[in-house]
């Protein structure tokens, strides 16, 4: 291992393998960005930067692959509402969002998606 690489160790690890793999203690190897390897037990030895990740559940990222992200201004509101009347209610408020207003709603939708393990995701911005 290079000096470049960072061990993620100790967490448990759930992969979408063809065969399921699970591990409750495992490490994760990171090379130039990818995933080298993984696998049950302690991490090799090596010179690398070492995360400790007891206590953490290492999955693959998850894809959202439909998004609104300039929604997250009005998350929240007519949520009692039909699709037509929440539709109704909304549109207007979205007319008049700006490209400040649509950058600082991306952010925070990002990031909230980010936090709950997604890692791809997909914008249909058509206002």
């Amino acid at each position: 291992m290079n000096s470049s690489s960072v061990v993620i160790d100790g967490c448990a690890i759930a992969t979408v393998d063809d065969h399921g793999h699970e591990y409750a203690r495992g490490h994760i190897v990171v090379e130039a960005g990818r995933i080298a390897a993984l696998g049950e037990g302690p991490a090799p030895t090596g010179e690398h930067e070492v995360i400790d990740g007891s206590g953490m559940l290492a999955t693959p990222g998850l894809i959202n692959c439909h998004h609104h992200l300039y929604q997250w201004l009005t998350r929240g509101q007519a949520q009692e509402a039909t699709l037509f009347e929440w539709l109704t209610a909304l549109y207007p408020k979205w007319a008049h969002i700006d490209e400040e207003l649509v950058n600082s709603a991306a952010r925070a939708a990002l990031t909230a998606l980010t936090m709950s393990g997604c890692t791809t995701s997909t914008d249909h911005h058509y206002v």
